[in-house]
């Protein structure tokens, strides 16, 4: 064999449905062949973000969506048009011969591309999700100009949605979450470690804890939010956790090595993604949660009482109560109930909900929420944009005003404010989309419907198999679905397009996959 000959994988045409998709395999190598009526083309076959196998995502429209955390790519040319994946698919050159397509494995390059803007200097508050699409958004699209990024963490920015998940179940290095080794040196940013005590959104200009002040021809704020910590008697006993940050989880892991019970206080998604993954560990994990069922205000009782179901089925116990006290010497040794009960605990979590980061902001009011009110395209004030946990934004499907704590959608926001940046206009208009791992289940949830009116139900929440659509002032605007792939990434991708079917079309049957 000539050791200098490209490799090749080649697919019978037949093999790759029109409008469709297929990989082509040989030996170890592998990519992902996509065919519509300009021609077959093809890609890696793995998704960036998490690697992901692409042949099991759904193309709507011109988008190829991965099925696990629905990043989306343009079928065209592979370029990325929705987060959580940072980059875009490598793509391969292809022929046809006779009835088959032959994708050399030598990577096409990208092309290259020069940003023109009068922006020189981009100052970035915070390293989360917003962030760093936004840095790696700027840096895609050509932009040369100087990017500084302030937070307090020391860690180069992580993936946050993998603490309350696999990275309980067992020891494992901080180092697994991080995003890049080294993204600051990797996309030309500098990095300041310092806590930023006041942001002046007219002036661009932020001050640090040492009172130095830094500013920049674009301001893109994005602080996030800390944990809530309510005020109990007992909260400061060593054992007794948050997990918001990396830090928290490398404090809480380290601590279930010789723990035998956890009381989580909170079944919301961070408490519930504990409870099941901190099982699996071996520990004996408790819930107590006020509400009896979980979930059952977003989802309704049905899911709610299903997932419920799911976790106590795999060990977890739910207990129904508010706390009165953490108890313990020094250390915490139980939780006291305010109907009397004592749960015992080695270990307490904190499930409490978030709170936005945004005294810091000045000249700024909050609204109700503690968001900070901007315009549809994010916009705060002339070069200034805010995104993530503390935007309170209009929400595109449902026309409401949210502050949605989304690690996806706050990576839609860094993009848009970067594109906007370089003088991209228009509105904001990312379907929101968040999933949960209970457990070995993925939830997957998109849009927003505060205050439903009417859930339209398919398939058994029972067994863990259905799509529900919630209903709000006569129209679909949010889905929640485990294990129907297809129809949920369907009506993601129709929320975004405004192009969802009535409620009335969706009880009929209709066929989300063949609209999208």
């Amino acid at each position: 064999m000539d050791q200098d000959k490209p490799r090749e994988i080649r697919i019978a045409l037949d093999a790759i449905p029109l409008g469709g998709k297929a990989e082509g395999k040989a030996g170890e190598d592998a990519v992902l062949f996509v065919r519509d009526v300009d021609g077959v083309r093809a890609f890696q076959a793995k998704c960036p973000h998490l690697g992901a196998p692409l042949a099991k995502g759904e193309i709507c429209g011109g988008r190829l969506y991965c099925p696990w955390h629905k990043a989306a790519f343009a079928v065209a040319d592979g370029s990325l048009e929705e987060p959580p994946a940072l980059d875009g698919l490598t793509r391969y050159p292809v022929r046809i011969e006779g009835g088959e397509a032959v994708a050399t494995l030598t990577p096409e390059p990208a092309p290259a591309k020069r940003a023109e803007t009068p922006v020189a200097r981009v100052l970035i508050v915070g390293t989360g999700a917003a962030a760093v699409a936004c840095v790696t958004t700027l840096r895609r699209e050509g932009f040369s100009g100087a990017i500084t990024m302030v937070g307090r963490e020391a860690h180069p920015p992580y993936d946050r949605t993998k603490l309350s998940k696999q990275f309980l179940a067992k020891p494992t290095p901080a180092e697994k979450t991080l995003l890049e080794p080294d993204f600051s040196a990797a996309h030309g940013v500098e990095r300041i470690e310092a806590e930023a005590t006041r942001i002046e959104p007219d002036a661009r200009r932020v001050t640090l804890a040492d009172g130095r002040t830094i500013t920049g021809d674009a301001l893109l704020i994005a602080t996030g939010s800390r944990a809530v910590v309510p005020d109990f008697e007992g909260k400061d006993l060593d054992g007794v956790m948050t997990l918001r940050s990396l830090d928290d989880a490398v404090r809480l892991s380290a601590a279930a090595e010789s723990a035998k019970r956890v009381v989580v206080i909170g079944a919301g998604f961070i408490g519930l993604e504990a409870a099941a993954f901190l099982t699996k560990r071996g520990l004996a994990v408790t819930v107590l949660s006020r509400e009896d069922i979980p979930f059952a205000k977003r989802f309704g009782e049905a899911v709610g009482a299903a997932l419920k179901r799911y976790h106590a089925g795999n060990g977890v116990t739910f207990v129904t109560g508010s706390v009165a006290r953490i108890v313990g010497d020094g250390r915490v040794a139980s939780v006291e109930t305010e109907s009397g009960g004592s749960l015992p605990a080695d270990l307490v979590l904190i499930g409490a909900g978030a709170a936005p980061e945004t005294g810091i902001i000045a000249g700024v009011e909050p609204d109700e929420t503690g968001g900070i009110p901007v315009g549809a395209d994010l916009r705060l004030a002339d070069r200034v944009w805010v995104a993530g946990d503390i935007a309170a934004f209009r929400e595109h499907g449902s026309g409401v005003t949210a502050r949605i704590e989304h690690w996806r959608l706050a990576q839609q926001h860094g993009t848009h404010a970067a594109r906007a940046i370089l003088g991209a206009p228009g509105d904001f208009s990312g379907a929101p989309f968040f999933w949960s791992n209970q457990g070995d289940k993925r939830l997957d949830y998109g849009g927003y419907a505060p205050d439903f009116e009417r859930i339209i139900l398919q398939g058994d929440p029972a067994a863990l198999d259905f799509i529900a659509y919630y209903v709000r002032e006569g129209r679909a605007v949010a889905a929640c679905s485990i294990g129907r792939n297809a129809p949920f990434t369907a009506f993601l991708h129709l929320l975004g397009e405004a192009r969802v079917p009535s409620p009335e079309a969706i009880e009929g049957g209709a066929d989300l996959a063949a609209l999208a």
